[in-house]
């Protein structure tokens, strides 16, 4: 035993150290533990968590099936199993396979069909007149004498009404022969189909060219325009147009 001095103190033994509870060491050894406990529960939780919601998702899947496949849903208070449901699914799809690829097949058989009908309704359209519904000779006939005598009562008021029904008299002739008064709506369609096919420029100015040519050609226009008044009296009341268009209803040369 080493004496001791008074007023010296012996150095601190290091195992007093370890064992004190207030020493600084301890203190982060027990922090370490705790902070291991800590990301172990977290860890569980997450777990715990994540296999809840994987088994949820495989619940509300089953269900769906329940409620889809009719062989299942059909037969809800019997208990199934996930093995029965997944084979049940399994028949079900490829039912359902089959019944679509007949439908398919039914579809592409009916397209046909209706190819078949639009060819055999555009045959029987082109073998159809171009006219339209053939006119009656006699409503035919009868619209040309009512022209003709409306013509005549308008020339004989103003000569020069006659020049243009000369003009407009094929025109006439081809409304007269194309247009159906069978009902209002033939009428209308009869009408726009019409002027489509004459009334466009295309259309007119071949059919003015042709018409005034005939006119100067077969009057005096160009010759003596002096005797255009006598010729359209004279076409009108001898109750045929177009003879006017002949020369020899050429009044004689004035002397």
């Amino acid at each position: 035993n080493f004496p001791t001095h008074q007023g010296q103190t012996s150095p601190p033994n290091p195992l007093d150290k370890a064992s004190n509870p207030e020493s600084p060491h301890s203190g982060f050894s027990g922090y370490g533990k705790l902070e291991s406990s800590k990301q172990t529960d977290t860890r569980r939780i997450t777990h715990i968590s994540a296999e809840q919601k994987r088994r949820f998702n495989i619940k509300l899947g089953f269900d769906t099936l329940h409620n889809l496949v009719t062989t299942l849903s059909s037969q809800p208070s019997i208990k199934i199993s996930k093995a029965t449901t997944l084979q049940k699914t399994a028949e079900y799809i490829t039912k359902m396979q089959q019944e679509r690829a007949q439908l398919h097949e039914e579809a592409q058989k009916l397209k046909e069909e209706i190819q078949l009908l639009n060819t055999a309704i555009n045959t029987c359209q082109q073998q159809l007149p171009a006219t339209g519904v053939p006119i009656t000779r006699q409503r035919f006939d009868h619209m040309r004498e009512k022209f003709r005598e409306y013509v005549r009562t308008q020339t004989l008021q103003n000569w020069k009404f006659w020049i243009f029904s000369i003009i407009m008299e094929p025109l006439f002739e081809s409304y007269n022969g194309m247009v159906s008064t069978a009902s209002v709506e033939d009428l209308c369609r009869s009408t726009l189909t019409w002027m489509d096919q004459h009334c466009s420029l295309p259309a007119l100015r071949p059919m003015v060219l042709s018409s005034l040519r005939l006119l100067s050609t077969t009057t005096a226009i160009l010759t003596d325009p002096s005797l255009l008044p006598e010729q359209a009296t004279l076409a009108v009341t001898q109750g045929d147009p177009a003879a006017a268009l002949d020369h020899s209803l050429q009044p004689a040369p004035r002397q």
